[in-house]
């Protein structure tokens, strides 16, 4: 592994009570057992409900237990540096601090954050895999010049 440390952040209140909140939790341990993440989640005051975000905890300590923090504000917290955002369009209104980002705009935001888990599992496996020595590696073939006339 190369040291870098890999952290998934992800507006809860898109997913929390959702019908489909369990294919999310599913979905982030499931790329978890491929490569360990921090989990951030975050919310905007007055989205989550103390009663609601206490029984997703319940529900899901067992699954999430790995380093998860939840914060109830976007705001950047830069003692945590976010390798991979996943956000929905509306939530862009300025830029976060992260390697990489992955924006949907569905409109029904579970889905936009499936895709988006398909998407940041792809780069990680692609960022984590071995590379290919040089030796490996087909020759680079020699460009001809054709930028004489003629």
């Amino acid at each position: 592994m190369n040291g870098t440390i890999y952290a998934l952040r992800l507006k809860l209140s898109d997913f929390i009570n959702d019908p489909l909140e369990s294919s999310v939790v599913d979905k982030i341990h499931e790329i978890y057992k491929i490569q360990n993440f921090k989990l951030q989640l975050w919310y905007d005051d007055g989205e989550v409900t103390a009663k609601g975000l206490k029984s997703f905890i319940e529900k899901y300590e067992r699954i999430l237990h790995y380093k998860t923090t939840i914060r109830p504000n976007r705001d950047a917290d830069l003692a945590q540096y976010t390798w991979y955002n996943i956000v929905h369009g509306e939530d862009t209104d300025e830029k976060y601090p992260c390697r990489f980002q992955y924006t949907h705009e569905s409109g029904w935001k579970v889905g936009g954050i499936l895709k988006g888990l398909e998407e940041f599992s792809d780069c990680l496996k692609f960022v984590t895999s071995e590379k290919p020595s040089r030796d490996d590696r087909p020759p680079k073939r020699k460009q001809k010049r054709n930028d004489y006339g003629g």
